[in-house]
């Protein structure tokens, strides 16, 4: 549920390897302790895959488990992916912005029934082609690191007409469902 190189840097902080369910309630703790907020065991077990479930974790919880791992947000945890060699994503679920060439469009669809055509110009920064039902509208100009099917789709900050609107956080809820490259 959350990334390899995160769960190594939780378990590293907490000191050991998050095994069984007495795990999770022990590191319940230690993140009350550490970050003065709550995670419950359950959805600690959730998050490192000790029960099954088919719901994502909330931005909150993906937060707080990033600033217990020593990152100040989720975001910031997200980018440094990015940077960490050895991390290893399944399928497609998983584009990193670093990895596109310039001039390449590409189709996301995040809840609620959103979706944005974009174009890759460089440096993370892309140009919106289309919009339906977002708020991002074409010609904005967003900076974007990664693209997380099931996970938020974080701009970092939004340019309309030479203005910086600020970060946007699209499909809060349900995150990314999918997204292709056109071209």
């Amino acid at each position: 549920m959350i990334p390899e190189f995160l769960k190594n840097r939780i378990e590293l902080k907490f000191g050991k390897s998050i095994r069984y369910p007495k795990d999770c309630e022990a590191l319940s703790i230690d993140i009350n302790k550490v970050c003065d907020e709550k995670i419950s065991a359950t959805t600690l077990k959730r998050v490192f895959g000790l029960v099954e479930t088919v719901k994502k974790p909330r931005l909150f919880t993906l937060d707080v488990l990033a600033q217990y791992a020593g990152f100040t947000s989720w975001d910031t945890a997200i980018h440094n992916i990015e940077l960490h060699d050895g991390s290893s994503f399944e399928g497609d679920a998983l584009l990193l912005a670093a990895s596109l060439e310039k001039g390449k469009e590409i189709k996301i669809a995040y809840s609620p029934d959103r979706e944005v055509i974009i174009e890759y110009l460089q440096n993370h920064n892309f140009i919106v082609k289309n919009s339906s039902k977002s708020k991002l509208l074409p010609n904005d100009i967003i900076v974007v690191h990664r693209f997380e099917v099931g996970y938020p789709l974080v701009c970092e900050t939004v340019i309309r007409n030479s203005k910086q609107l600020g970060k946007f956080i699209g499909g809060k809820e349900g995150g990314i469902v999918s997204f292709s490259i056109l071209n």
